[in-house]
């Protein structure tokens, strides 16, 4: 009986070791799961224009401004602030009706900060029909609860003054 024992014993033992080993290789070569994607969704209302400088002699129509607003989103249950960083080309005027923006944005929540680039041709109603802001944007990142974002989507802004600017797409942690 007692050799019978030990052999079921050994017998157990190599299973429990295989089994452990098994599991270690699954684990140890499993891919992680892909980032999930979220709807995202920004509306910046109150925007002002905080500078406004063309420091550039050779280049006196590119210019740069600042301007901050207020920020509502899916994201945060509370309020945020819009900082925005732009780069706009007034070539060939500064009374030509259309200018070119380069635009780096960094939404501050309580929960973190969120970036997002955009670059778009702005131009009145009278030269394009449509909205004066329609273009795709980035996320380039994040800190805090969006740190390591990525993503993008749709920024629009109509005409009006003051009308809010719109964010919409995806976003992934």
């Amino acid at each position: 009986m007692q050799p019978l024992r030990r052999a079921l014993r050994r017998r157990l033992r190599s299973y429990r070791a295989a089994g452990l080993l098994f599991t270690l290789a699954v684990l140890a070569f499993a891919s992680p799961a892909p980032a999930a994607r979220t709807p995202v969704q920004l509306t910046v209302r109150n925007l002002t224009f905080t500078s406004f400088s063309c420091p550039d002699p050779a280049n006196p129509l590119l210019c740069q401004l600042t301007a901050t607003g207020d920020v509502n989103s899916n994201l945060s249950t509370t309020p945020g602030t819009a900082e925005y960083d732009l780069a706009i080309d007034f070539s060939p005027g500064f009374d030509a009706p259309c200018n070119i923006v380069d635009e780096a944005t960094v939404f501050i929540f309580a929960e973190g900060t969120l970036t997002i680039t955009s670059h778009h041709r702005d131009c009145p109603a009278t030269v394009r029909p449509g909205p004066r802001v329609d273009t795709n944007f980035t996320i380039t990142g994040g800190t805090g609860a969006f740190a390591g974002a990525s993503g993008g989507g749709t920024e629009y802004s109509s005409h009006a003054e003051q009308a809010p600017v719109t964010y919409h797409g995806t976003i992934q942690f």
